[in-house]
């Protein structure tokens, strides 16, 4: 769910690319740290189990194709496949820093937004080809055999071609960041004027809504700020604000249906057996929310998980902190 907003941490490397996998029990600990909110009584309590196994250096995205996952190891210049028990597969040296992966058309595609560019891979991991897409790239989605890229610095939404062409560029009003999919659309929010923008796979545009330009809390009013994550799922769409640790719910059309409390700090998201799942980086928690936005428990995993993504079994989110790539598994730890 990479981009421009993270903060540069420094690294230790990790000798050697050898797969380690250690083996955990998350529990529900304290913390410091915003958190997020508390777990509503009648809920089921949750244990997620993890296993972590090692990759390179300052791993920010990870993504599944239907079959491997793929990771984003910036500070190594490096994308690698890996199987579904963790084991580590293919490489390739795209240079530079990879952040941000999507899957489409039986490519993978790694977005580096420092210098502009994307590099297009093949299933066994070969570099197909490398091209510009715009001045500071924040945003990537894949629809309609096109790549889609948002550039808040222009203002523009690019539709790019399977060989690396503009089809077409689109200006969007404000800074069009954050971007998302339906099977009808691209989705793209814009934190300066508070709007959704839909554009079909021809690169129309049609339609744009507004989401609530201020958010009550705790009595005090506050302007939600810049859209760090934006998901769409079955039946709602979801705007992540990492300045006041909420995820706002909206309805497919639009309607603004409620918020749920996050961790403060830089998340992604994910759509895990129908929850929605944010990993917390500063936070290093997981907060699962269910599918009409309450809030369903907070798990402290540790580390800065940057990424979070699922295999229809399993979630799985990489650790540029620990450089990790950690499975997570569910149980019942309700007594």
């Amino acid at each position: 769910m990479t981009r421009s907003w993270r903060d540069k941490l420094p690294r230790v490397l990790i000798g050697g690319l050898l797969i380690a996998v250690v083996v955990a029990i998350v529990l529900e600990v304290e913390t410091e740290k915003d958190v997020g909110g508390t777990t509503p009584a009648d809920i089921p309590s949750t244990t997620l189990e993890s296993r972590t196994f090692v990759v390179g250096q300052g791993p920010r995205d990870v993504v599944f194709d239907g079959e491997k996952l793929w990771v984003a190891e910036t500070e190594f210049g490096t994308v690698t496949s890996h199987g579904l028990d963790g084991q580590r597969l293919d490489t390739a040296d795209v240079g530079g820093s990879p952040g941000t992966l999507v899957t489409g058309a039986g490519f993978i595609w790694a977005l580096d937004d420092e210098d502009g560019s994307v590099t297009q891979l093949d299933p066994s991991a070969n570099i197909l080809r490398k091209f510009q897409v715009g001045v500071e790239p924040l945003g990537m989605e894949f629809l309609g055999d096109h790549l889609w890229i948002t550039d808040p610095e222009r203002g523009s939404v690019s539709q790019i071609s399977l060989q690396g062409g503009l089809t077409t560029q689109l200006e969007i009003a404000g800074s069009p960041g954050a971007i998302t999919r339906t099977p009808e659309q691209v989705l793209v929010v814009d934190g300066e004027f508070q709007t959704v923008t839909g554009i079909d796979p021809g690169g129309e545009v049609v339609g744009t809504f507004k989401y609530p330009a201020e958010i009550e809390l705790d009595g005090f009013s506050y302007v939600p700020g810049v859209p760090t994550a934006f998901l769409s799922t079955p039946n709602a769409l979801w705007i992540a604000f990492s300045n006041l640790g909420q995820v706002m719910r909206l309805t497919p059309a639009g309607t603004y249906t409620g918020l749920a409390r996050i961790p403060t700090g830089l998340v992604s998201m994910a759509w895990v057996d129908d929850e929605l799942w944010v990993a917390s980086t500063d936070a290093g928690s997981i907060t699962r929310i269910s599918s009409d936005g309450t809030l369903l428990e907070t798990h402290s995993i540790g580390g800065s998980p940057a990424a979070i993504t699922y295999d229809g079994e399993n979630a799985w989110v990489v650790d540029d902190q620990k450089n990790g790539l950690i499975m997570l598994l569910q149980t019942d730890s309700t007594p």
